[in-house]
């Protein structure tokens, strides 16, 4: 009968090894978070923030497209055609604020205004319009071209910040998982361990070296562990469902609880593993490329854009005009000089100018824009200040929890060695069966609490990295 327990406890110390090893196959977290960001339809949208600010650039850039118009009226009445006119042309725009111009004009009828009268064969004309009030270091071709540039980078970040966020809440999702999954393999090992106790008790009590009291107490041990089980499994089973929000394959399907992979063992993962080295060099990664810090940044650049732009409305409207006119195709037909004169004759000019007298509106649209930058300004700061201090609390946390899970580690392997002790005194007949399953059950909840800090852990090295805005990169 002695052999009969010495292979039970070797069987029970075999079991309780089990949950140390990991399954065949495992949803990894690097491979997890390659899914998420490939895969998921959050991640997928973060990524059209780029190409809507390309198209916002392309669209930007159309200011200074060349255009080709053409128009053409008349008028018939009583069987008399009254006039026909005709223009086409192409206007280019620059960025100097220079609009060239060069047109083809046809006219006839009976009765056309005189100022409307061209050569018989049409007119061609060759000018420009000249900005030299406001409009001529600034305006707003040029304004939305700054916006647009600026917008790539304003796409950039926000499709960081979003990814970034993103994956917080898949990592904290997954570890939760993770967690969830691996205690109902250690609950597991647990009720087989009580099962192969009660089997080996009930029958030395059928052979008379074992009280009834005995075989009830390692019944009751597996009912409970049987309970502990039922409740893992179904926190294990809602957890799967979670992580089910993140897992899409390439083709926008949801990956089915069924058919996601056993988590990885966690209880043999070092304790260290992905913990910074250098909390000051994150923070400073932080204060220089977080996405969130970017997007201030940027909008600062957009309202010194907008204040310029206003600025410059303060100023009076002053465009300048000039058309060299043509016989047909031929310029200068009838110049008798020559020389810079000749640009005075055969050509039709204009002078255009405003200026509002107390110019209200454009002072407090400037007034305007330079309250938003200093309010701009003020959320930055503020910022800044939330991300220095979120990323040192991520930190302390991350040291805490280490210093925690080294600190539990020891006390379930000094649990472990006080089960197999006692193990070892049943056996020689010095303890007794009550003893054995308290043993066991504080190595048990020993186990998942250091299970329990390990993800803890795992969560707060994600947090630090989303503290810093580089999670989702």
């Amino acid at each position: 009968m002695k052999k009969a327990w010495f292979a039970l406890a070797i069987c029970s110390i075999a079991l309780c090894f089990l949950p140390f090893f990991a399954a065949a196959q495992t949803l990894e977290y690097p491979s997890f978070r390659q899914q998420v960001l490939e895969n998921h339809p959050l991640a997928r949208h973060a990524d059209l923030y780029r190409d809507q600010a390309s198209a916002m650039l392309l669209r930007a850039k159309g200011g200074f497209d060349p255009k080709a118009y053409g128009e053409h009226f008349g008028k018939n009445f009583n069987g008399k055609t009254y006039f026909q006119y005709t223009e086409a042309g192409l206007k280019i725009p620059t960025w100097a604020g220079l609009e060239f111009k060069g047109a083809y004009n046809l006219a006839s009828g009976s009765f056309l205004n005189s100022e409307n009268r061209l050569p018989e064969k049409g007119q061609a004309s060759f000018g420009l319009i000249w900005t030299l009030g406001q409009g001529l270091l600034f305006d707003e071709r040029r304004a939305g071209l700054q916006f647009a540039r600026a917008g790539l980078e304003m796409g950039d970040a926000e499709r960081l910040a979003a990814r970034n966020d993103l994956m917080l809440e898949a990592a904290k999702t997954y570890w939760t998982w993770n967690f969830a999954d691996n205690a109902v393999g250690i609950i597991e090992d647990a009720l087989r361990q009580a099962e192969i106790r009660h089997d080996g008790l009930r029958q030395s009590f059928q052979q008379g070296e074992r009280s009834a009291f005995d075989t009830l107490e390692t019944f009751i041990q597996v009912q409970n562990r049987q309970v502990e089980l039922q409740f893992a499994r179904v926190d294990a089973q809602n957890a799967a469902l979670a992580l089910t929000v993140f897992l899409w394959d390439a083709e926008n399907q949801v990956l089915t609880p069924e058919n996601i992979p056993a988590a990885p063992a966690l209880l043999t993962a070092e304790i260290g593993a992905g913990m910074p080295s250098d909390v000051e060099s994150l923070r400073q990664t932080a204060l220089a490329q977080h996405p969130e810090l970017r997007l201030y940044q940027v909008k600062l650049r957009q309202l010194e854009t907008e204040r310029r732009l206003k600025n410059e409305k303060r100023k009076p409207v002053l465009d300048v005009s000039y058309n060299l006119l043509g016989n047909n195709w031929q310029f200068f037909p009838t110049a008798s000089v020559e020389g810079p004169a000749m640009l005075a004759n055969d050509v039709k000019w204009g002078l255009d100018f405003s200026y509002p007298l107390l110019n209200r509106k454009a002072r407090g649209d400037w007034q305007l824009t330079q309250l938003k930058i200093v309010q701009t300004e003020l959320e930055l700061q503020q910022k800044r200040q939330t991300v220095e201090i979120k990323v040192q609390q991520y930190a302390n946390d991350l040291v805490n929890l280490r210093a925690q899970a080294v600190l539990f580690r020891d006390v379930t392997a000094n649990y472990r060695r006080l089960l197999d002790g006692e193990n070892e005194k049943f056996f020689l007949g010095e303890s007794s069966i009550f003893l054995v399953n308290t043993r066991e059950q504080r190595w048990l909840d020993a186990q998942l609490k250091y299970l329990k800090l390990l993800s803890e852990l795992r969560k707060a090295e994600a947090g630090l990295q989303w503290a810093a805005g580089i999670l989702g990169e």
